[in-house]
């Protein structure tokens, strides 16, 4: 579940920064969007990272804020556009990591995980419809 913190840490950060760099024509629409994004991204990566503490005992969150940062500075996005796909890209990573983990969870946490899964696929969907407007 440590992949699945440190996507949803690094999306958070993708969205947060969409977010104060929204422009355009559409600035008002996906700078609330991306707002939306990172609140989402931000519970989500709360709810796992307690998860974490509740069956190992800790969680090292500077290792996991390290890659996250890390995930973020490799991505040269600078328009809105660029953004939705950098965030697009990895919701499917993340779709990929909740995938990996989802045998050895007890049930709670599949369930935990299916409905980050499914809020994943509703960001995914309407990324997708944004970028066929743009």
């Amino acid at each position: 579940m440590r992949k699945v913190a440190v996507i949803l840490r690094a999306l958070q950060l993708f969205a947060h920064n969409a977010h104060n760099l929204a422009k355009g024509h559409v600035f008002y629409q996906d700078h609330g969007q991306f707002a939306e994004f990172y609140k989402e991204y931000e519970e989500e990566y709360d709810d796992v990272v307690e998860r974490i503490i509740m069956f190992k005992g800790s969680c090292d969150l500077g290792a996991i804020a390290s890659e996250a940062a890390s995930l973020v500075a490799s991505s040269s996005s600078t328009d809105n556009e660029g953004s939705y796909l950098t965030i697009l890209k990895t919701e499917e990573s993340l779709q990929k990591a909740l995938a990996e983990v989802m045998d050895e969870a007890t049930y709670g946490t599949q369930n935990l995980l299916q409905g980050i899964a499914d809020k994943s696929e509703h960001r995914m969907y309407g990324i997708k419809r944004r970028l066929l407007k743009a």
